[in-house]
């Protein structure tokens, strides 16, 4: 406003002074002196009234719905139904921080003159997971000397949603000898609650229903009810976001770990598995085993936004949520650390006849020699170890579990 006013006060007394210059001295110089002033303050003037009346802008986007690493391509197309000419436009299209990087041209300037429709293209390379907003279309333009300058925003909200990267797996060796093949499509493990085999002793996380009182009561020690099995093809995932087990921000290792999870519930739900997921941080998210399509995409929408941001341990969760787990199922454990502490988890699943996967997001050359007697304790309780030490080679990875005999 005060610019404005400041602009009018600076012409009027530029004109009044060239005016009263051509009566006193005469002559074609301070005639044309005059002449020249009062067709710039003329020029000047009408491109403040008539300059970006009549701006449009549409924003296209090759796709909202992408998945990490891929492109993402941007066409701006602006047009202008005004008769006046402008001198130069820059137009800026805002876009999230996180997608700013070097070679992203969200913002350039352009000499339209009398041209009535500009086009102008970007695109943004690499996307890493989240969901992003693309807002508001900034356009700025004046005349040709800088006396005035304005700024059009055209306002918009467009959400763009960038899902974990999922690398296509052609056969898990899983350690469910019921598992394989298509055959399992119509079967179940589950505890067939009428048919009681024996007892045995309580094992942490028992349900208060499974304890045998008449047993209990005899022996003065708690005891479990056994119950028989029947087949089944339960996938539990147990997602490890510690924030102690990956360091700082999570980096390379997460995004791994991310990636690893989506690609083997995408292979399960394939195969007709029944998949459940188990992922506690900030954001909690505990589903129940399940098949249907609606299933997976809220899985794939949850691991779109987590982050390594647990403050309690991977067991601790663990030991929390196997207490809902059938006998017979299977978990599967993504983790970049392997300790004493989850071996003996392991153990404890085993006894409640609960099968386990195991993950290792590193390389077979980069473990320690504790995490080698680790790899040889678990092999005792038949548990496949799968090292995952890059996106590339998942695949590659669940083929076929580790050589435990080599680490014996």
């Amino acid at each position: 406003m005060f610019r404005s006013a400041g602009t009018v006060i600076l012409w009027t007394v530029i004109l009044a002074s060239a005016f009263s210059y051509a009566q006193f001295q005469g002559g074609y110089a301070s005639w044309f002196l005059l002449f020249a002033a009062s067709t710039i303050a003329l020029y000047v003037f009408l491109t403040k009234y008539y300059a970006g009346r009549h701006l449009t802008t549409e924003r296209r986007v090759s796709s909202t719905k992408l998945t990490a690493g891929s492109t993402l391509e941007v066409d701006l197309d602006i047009r202008s139904k005004s008769r006046w000419p402008l001198a130069w436009l820059v137009v800026e299209d805002l876009i999230p921080h996180k997608l700013v990087i070097r070679g992203t041209a969200n913002r350039r300037m352009f000499f339209p003159g009398f041209d009535k429709r500009i086009r102008m293209k970007y695109t943004i390379p690499d996307l890493q997971r989240g969901k992003y907003s693309m807002r508001d279309t900034i356009l700025r333009t004046g005349d040709i000397f800088g006396f005035y300058r304005k700024e059009i925003v055209h306002r918009r909200d467009e959400k763009i949603t960038v899902y974990p990267r999922i690398v296509p797996i052609r056969y898990w060796h899983t350690v469910n000898q019921f598992n394989t093949g298509m055959s399992f499509a119509q079967n179940r493990i589950a505890e067939d609650t009428t048919n009681v085999l024996g007892v045995r002793d309580y094992a942490p996380g028992d349900r208060l229903s499974r304890i045998h009182w008449r047993a209990t009561a005899r022996t003065g020690a708690l005891k479990s009810k056994e119950f028989e099995l029947h087949v089944t093809n339960e996938l539990m995932f147990f997602f490890n976001r510690s924030r102690q087990d990956y360091g700082a921000g999570g980096g390379p290792i997460f995004e791994m770990a991310v990636t690893t999870t989506a690609s083997l519930i995408r292979y399960g739900m394939e195969k007709k598995y029944s998949v459940g997921l188990v992922s506690c941080g900030q954001e909690k998210m505990i589903l129940p085993v399940s098949r249907s399509q609606e299933h997976f995409i809220k899985i794939l929408e949850h691991l779109t936004l987590v982050q390594p941001d647990l403050d309690l341990s991977f067991k601790e969760i663990v030991l929390r949520e196997i207490s809902y787990l059938s006998r017979g199922s299977t978990i599967v454990m993504i983790t970049p650390m392997l300790n004493e502490e989850i071996v003996k988890l392991v153990s404890l699943l085993e006894y409640r006849k609960i099968k386990t996967e195991f993950f290792l997001l590193k390389s077979s050359a980069s473990i320690t020699p504790e995490e080698r007697q680790q790899i040889a304790k678990l092999a005792i309780f038949g548990v496949h170890v799968y090292f995952v030490a890059s996106e590339q080679e998942l695949d590659e990875a669940v083929r076929g579990p580790v050589v435990h005999a080599a680490y014996n």
